[in-house]
Parts: C-alpha cells; sequence; structure tokens
C-alpha cells in the first residue's frame, strides 16, 4: 500500500504577509506595539521562519520595524507619514490616468457599480476593500509596470490610516459623492476636470487625518 499523503502545513507562507497585514490595519496588532513572535507563530499556524519572512517583508512596506534588543514592534502611525504618502499617490494615480484616459471611459458602468457597493458598506474593513477596489481599477488601464507597482506599494502603506478614515461612517459618504465627480469628469471626457477630482478625493482625505491625529 502506498504511505498516506503526509498532512499538508496549517498555513502556506505566502499567506502569512496578508494575514499580518490584516491584523495591522484592522488594529488587532496596534501602532507601537510589541510583536511577540512565539506567541503569533502559534496562532497562524506557522513556524517562526516564514513569520520573520513575512515581518521583514512588512517592514520593508513600513508597517513593522525591528530593533536587535526590542525585535519587531508596529510601526506608529505618523502624520509625517500622512502628510508625504497621500500627495504622491495623487499624484501618481493621475499620471495613470492620464498615460489612459482614452481607455478610462470603457470602465464607468464597473466604478458605478463598485461605487454603489462602497455606498452600501456596513463596515469599515468592506468600504477599505470596495475604496482600494474602485481606485485600483480607474488605475488598471496604464500599462506602465513601474508605475503600477509604486501605486500597489503606496495604497499598502496607507491601509491604517485609510481604515481609520472609513471608519466614520459620514466619510464613506464623502469618499462616494467625490467618486460620483471623477465618474462625471469622466463620462463628460473632461481630462483636467477629472485630475481635479482624484486630487481632492486624495487631499481631502488626508486633511481630516491629519485634524484627527492634531494637526491643521
Amino acid at each position: 500500500m502506498n504511505a498516506a499523503p503526509r498532512p499538508r502545513p496549517r498555513r502556506l507562507r505566502q499567506n502569512v504577509a496578508p494575514d499580518l497585514l490584516r491584523r495591522i490595519v484592522e488594529g488587532r496588532l496596534k501602532p507601537g506595539e510589541k510583536i511577540i513572535e512565539s506567541r503569533l507563530s502559534s496562532e497562524l499556524g506557522v513556524s517562526r521562519t516564514p513569520l520573520r519572512e513575512a515581518l521583514l517583508y512588512l517592514e520593508r512596506e513600513g508597517l513593522v520595524r525591528s530593533d536587535m534588543r526590542r525585535g519587531f514592534t508596529v510601526e506608529p502611525l505618523s502624520a509625517r507619514d500622512v502628510r508625504e504618502t497621500y500627495p504622491v499617490l495623487a499624484h501618481l494615480e493621475c499620471l495613470a490616468i492620464r498615460t489612459s484616459f482614452d481607455l478610462l471611459p470603457l470602465l464607468i458602468p464597473e466604478l458605478q457599480r463598485i461605487n454603489s457597493e462602497f455606498a452600501r458598506a456596513r463596515s469599515s474593513e468592506k468600504a477599505l476593500e470596495l475604496d482600494s477596489k474602485w481606485h485600483d481599477l480607474l488605475a488598471s488601464q496604464s500599462k506602465n509596470s513601474r508605475l503600477a507597482s509604486l501605486l500597489r506599494t503606496l495604497r499598502l502603506a496607507i491601509r491604517r490610516y485609510e481604515h481609520l478614515y472609513l471608519a466614520d461612517r459620514g466619510l464613506i459618504s464623502t469618499s462616494v459623492t467625490q467618486h460620483r465627480t471623477i465618474i462625471r469628469a469622466l463620462r463628460k471626457r473632461d481630462l483636467e476636470a477629472l485630475l481635479k477630482a482624484v486630487e481632492v478625493n486624495y487631499l481631502f482625505g488626508m486633511r481630516v487625518l491629519l485634524r484627527r491625529m492634531g494637526e491643521e
């Protein structure tokens, strides 16, 4: 008889980083909190090696930091991070739009569908998922792979801040309205109005977050 197949590991290595990211974004691993690797590896069902690899990946993305004495800690929320990241992300998304503008009207029905679902979101987690999906679609027609990579990296960097922003139901409604303004400009094929509306969407969120963090 053939030997029984060996049991599969409880978690695949490539699933560790997304799980850690979700815990950080949702606040289950809090800003400034020390990461207890032994406890976390037990909770996730992985050995310390893939856990350490995932933590090093998230350190490169600016979500955790390492110290020889303390080990890994969750990166604190930072007003400087907000000020520096949101305008760059707005600029890069506008660049993606400029380079694919002729193709974007084809996306209007799907942009409207996602935005309608976004308006009905009942949790900040679902709202964050749909908002990210909406912006990913808007920038999806650019053929610049380096630009697409930069956008993915920066969107990852702001996920915790977006989760904080979208925890307010009133601000979800504001974002939905801003998305509708972007779609209207796209339907009219008014590139300058479209770029301005995208910039307003990002910089409004930046200002709200800075006020919440005690800055004007």
